[in-house]
């Protein structure tokens, strides 16, 4: 398994400046854009699980990665970064193995994967051992909405960027 990483205006204020020169110079503009291609891929649909996550309101959404502000990109790539570490791993999910996969999710996890399965808090509030018995009507759009979860994360680049390349060259530290 290949390392994943989401590089922020955190990373980027714990850098010396020589290095964060160096990084600008040979890898920020492909990082970057890696990044915005990804993101423009994305349909409406997996915009919107990805603001539900990072907890933006869903007019995040229209906007292209180039488009937003600092704080929106941050709380994106952050979202990318999480929810990537958790359906990374491309699996055949068998209905069976369905409340596995949803067992080791964090709560925040779980809460977008019925989000993304457009199921409610009703269906969200009920015990998770109800995925398994045979009369759960929500089990399947559950299931789907993994599949396609681990499908789209599958396709992420390895290193994630929130930070425009010119910013990399700035001589102060980098400030939110």
């Amino acid at each position: 398994m290949k390392p994943h990483y989401a590089f922020t205006a955190d990373h980027l204020q714990t850098l010396p400046p020589n290095l964060r020169a160096l990084i600008g110079k040979h890898f920020a503009d492909s990082r970057w854009a890696q990044t915005c291609v990804f993101y423009r891929r994305l349909s409406e649909r997996y915009r919107r699980t990805l603001c539900f996550h990072a907890a933006l309101h869903h007019r995040w959404c229209v906007y292209q990665l180039e488009e937003m502000d600092e704080m929106a990109r941050e709380r994106i790539v952050s979202a990318l970064n999480e929810l990537r570490s958790a359906f990374g791993l491309p699996e055949k999910q068998a209905q069976s193995q369905l409340l596995l996969s949803v067992r080791v999710l964090t709560l925040s996890e779980r809460r977008t994967l019925f989000f993304h399965a457009g199921l409610s808090t009703q269906e969200f509030d009920q015990p998770l051992r109800r995925i398994d018995e045979s009369d759960c009507q929500w089990a399947k759009a559950l299931n789907r909405a993994l599949g396609e979860l681990h499908h789209l994360f599958a396709e992420a680049p390895d290193i994630l960027t929130s930070i425009r390349p010119e910013h990399y060259f700035r001589p102060e530290p980098y400030s939110r």
